[in-house]
Order: structure tokens, then sequence, then C-alpha cells
């Protein structure tokens, strides 16, 4: 009687041998295979662009042997269509092997077909560059005693755009994409990219910018019979405020903090939010680089006389 578990291990050996060698056989065979590709690259003549993005992938058929197929790069690379041959405007090109091409090929795979779609339209335009202004976009949070004294100009402050001319010519400059920075209590230098305006096929030059901001410790300063302004009062009538001035202790880059004029100091409540009591919340304004500490009063009350 033959035992099954007589030389086990050379069973198991000769087995995982003969599935090597059955895979091996298996992937070098060619086979026919649908997928679909994306659409990574289109060709168009020196000077234009397109103002609308292309298909983002096509149905395609491929002939590959069964390794390829395995294999993910290829895939990923996607596809390339050639429409050099198009001119300016809304274009209509016909789909197939002679315009549309892997971008990675290689001897054991190759582009049978293009299923679907078989035509694609493309809107082309005229290449332009120009250039723009760049705003930088952020919020600055100083730590408790700190403040913001300043923040330089963009390093560049200038930025070239391209892109297709339709798409470019309404846009006057960019913005830094939003930064928000808390908590600051050192000078810093930035580097911040830049936000892509809206549309298809634009590109900027550099893409980020340098700004260098100036923190620095605050100074307090005290700002007595600051005027009490009242908005959205009834027609024809009078209103007083009680009190009619306060006192605000105000916080802020010294230098600047010292030159500031009362006059940029806005103390206000509106008439139509006041209670039955006649009790209305104060507002105070002042300029971005500086911090309320402190104020006499957070109400009014207000009497129409």
């Amino acid at each position: 009687m033959i035992k099954v578990l007589d030389h086990f291990w050379l069973k198991i050996t000769a087995l995982a041998l003969g599935l090597l060698l059955w895979f091996h056989v298996a992937t070098e065979k060619t086979y026919n295979y649908r997928l679909q590709l994306p659409v990574e690259e289109v060709v168009l003549d020196e000077g234009l662009a397109l103002s609308e993005s292309p298909p983002e992938s096509l149905t395609v058929t491929v002939s590959a042997t069964g390794k390829q197929l395995l294999r993910q790069k290829w895939r990923d690379r996607g596809l390339k269509i050639i429409a050099s041959q198009l001119r300016q405007g809304e274009r209509q090109l016909p789909l197939n092997t002679s315009n549309t091409f892997l971008i990675s090929p290689s001897p054991d795979v190759s582009l049978d077909e293009v299923v679907s779609p078989s035509s694609v339209t493309f809107k082309i335009d005229r290449l332009a560059r120009t250039t723009v202004h760049v705003i930088p976009d952020i919020i600055f949070e100083p730590d408790e005693g700190f403040a913001v004294a300043g923040m330089s100009k963009t390093t560049p402050t200038e930025v070239t755009l391209s892109g297709p001319r339709s798409v470019i010519s309404s846009i006057n400059a960019v913005f830094t994409v939003n930064k928000e920075l808390v908590g600051l209590r050192n000078s810093l230098d930035l580097s911040l990219p830049l936000a892509l305006p809206d549309g298809y096929g634009v590109s900027l030059e550099p893409d980020s910018v340098m700004v260098a901001v100036r923190v620095v410790p605050v100074k307090t300063r005290v700002f007595e019979n600051v005027p009490v302004v009242i908005y959205n009062s009834p027609p024809n009538q009078t209103v007083v405020a009680d009190p009619a001035a306060i006192r605000i202790e105000l916080t802020g880059p010294p230098q600047e903090i010292d030159l500031l004029n009362i006059n940029a100091l806005i103390a206000s409540t509106d008439f139509s939010k006041s209670n039955e009591a006649g009790r209305s919340a104060l507002k105070i304004d002042c300029p971005t680089k500086f911090r309320v500490k402190n104020s006499s009063a957070d109400s009014v009350t207000l009497t129409i006389q």
C-alpha cells in the first residue's frame, strides 16, 4: 500500500515547480483586453492651448502578454492624443490608433483600438502669457503680548501667468493659498504657494513667493473720551448714549501705536438692537494691527430726547 505522506516535501516541491511553470507559460501568452485608461496629454501645435479639459479617460482595447497585464505602471501613465493638426476654435477629432498612443509602450503591449468615445471635441485657443500681481492671503493671530508690526511685499511681487488667452485675459492678480498663523511670538520668513486661478490649462511661474512677517512685543496705550456713535436712530429724533464716551486700552506695535490717532478708533452701538430697557451692546473697531485690551464699558443705555 502506497502511503500518501511518503516523500511529502518532495511532492510539495514538485507541485510548486509545476505551478510556477504553468504561471510562466500562461503569462507569456498574448491576450486582448478592454480597459479604461486616463488621458494624460494632448499634443497641440506650438502657440495653442486647450481652453476646456479633454475627456478624463478612453475605453480602449490592448494586446498584451499576461505579465504586462499584471503590471500597473503603463496603465497609470495613460494615453497621449496627437491633435497638432487642429487649428484654433472648436474642433472635432476622430480617435484611432494613428493619433492615440500609450505613453509607455513596450514590445509586449500595444494599443489595438479606441472603443469609446470614437471622437472628441476640443476647444482650442491661443496660448498667452501675462504678468500679474501677487496678493498674500494670510490671517495673523499673534500670541498674547505680541503684535504683527508689518509684512513685506511678496518676493517676487509679480509672476507670469500662462494659459488659454480667453481664460487669462480677465485675470489681473493671483492670491497665495490661504494660511492662518496662530500664536506668533517671533518674526519669520514664509514660502507661500500660489493658488491657481479658475480655468483649465492655467500655470504660474514661479508657483510660490516669499514674505517676511515682523512680530514685536506689544505696547499698551490708553485713549480717553472716545465718543460713542449711534447707528439706526429713529428719524427726526435725538438719541443720547450713557455713557456718551468711553476709555479704551489698546495694544499694538510700539512705534505704530504711538502714532495712532484717536479718530482711528470707533466705538459704536446699534439703536435697533437695544433691549426693552434701552441697553445696547458696544462694538469697538480699530486698525487691524491693534487689539482692544480693555474698555470702560461694553454696553450703553440709549435714551430718546
